[in-house]
């Protein structure tokens, strides 16, 4: 068996448990890779992988290697973790399941992202949360939707947010969106700061694409999964539609959403 266990090499705690596991993986006949992020995606052909850390780096993880079709089990060292199925402090408990492939999987789409510079493609990310089209400067944006080439009437505001149903829980919420079940597959699209009052969330089936430009000269950007930025102007374009791929998320312990997502709301 192979596993690669990604840390978060800015956080020394999880530089110390992944040597930790790696080594008493290695005890039990398991090949180990350590992926701290400083690398690129380790190549080869892999079986499990752990992140260690939390929702940050679950996200780096889904897009480093969610095209993988490989189970990705999320073990907790963060604050938050909305996206980790158990606590640092389980994982000993149920390293012989894991081994054992004693767990069920929870598929989670994933998001496509293309950005254009007229016809021209850019660059092309995986992600699990979400987009991000917003103003770079305290101006606000004018910019065009399409959904599967019907034109909506034009946004105007800070900017607009396109997530799965995952990422409903994260900046999407925070901006008015709704909470979605994260077993389904879905678009939420949600205005940020909309100037035009009757702009409102939508959920968007996902056969369809969404396309984003500006109307106007404008300093913008585009955020994915609010780790990757990338300037975004009116020759630009951006393109998201439903990844080819789920992430394969591993649960090895029930951990009821809406319960847990009410509570968590509850404390802020």
């Amino acid at each position: 068996m192979k596993i690669i266990l990604v840390n978060n090499r800015f956080k020394e705690n999880t530089e110390k448990k992944a040597q930790e596991i790696a080594g008493r993986l290695a005890s039990l006949q398991v090949e180990v890779i350590i992926d701290n992020g400083l690398d690129e995606p380790f190549a080869e052909t892999v079986d499990f992988i752990i992140v260690l850390g939390g929702d940050g780096t679950m996200l780096r993880a889904a897009r480093r290697y969610g095209q993988r079709a490989v189970p990705v089990l999320g073990v907790n060292m963060g604050t938050v973790g909305f996206l980790s199925n158990i606590e640092i402090n389980e994982l000993t408990e149920y390293l012989p399941l894991i081994l054992r492939e004693e767990y069920s999987l929870e598929p989670r789409m994933m998001l496509e992202v293309a950005v254009f510079q007229k016809q021209s493609l850019l660059t092309r990310v995986f992600c699990l949360n979400e987009l991000l089209l917003r103003s770079d400067s305290p101006r606000m944006l004018s910019f065009e939707m399409e959904i599967s080439g019907q034109s909506l009437e034009p946004y105007r505001g800070d900017g607009l947010i396109v997530s799965t149903t995952t990422g409903s829980t994260a900046y999407s919420l925070s901006a008015g969106g709704p909470v979605a079940d994260p077993l389904l597959d879905a678009f939420i699209v949600t205005p940020v700061a909309s100037h035009i009052i009757n702009k409102r969330p939508l959920v968007v089936s996902p056969q369809r694409e969404i396309s984003l430009r500006l109307l106007e000269e404008r300093e913008a950007v585009i955020g994915i999964d609010g780790q990757i930025k990338m300037d975004f102007g009116p020759e630009n374009r951006v393109l998201i539609k439903r990844a080819p791929h789920p992430l394969l998320m591993v649960n090895l312990k029930a951990k009821p959403f809406f319960t847990s997502i009410d509570r968590s709301l509850q404390r802020q």
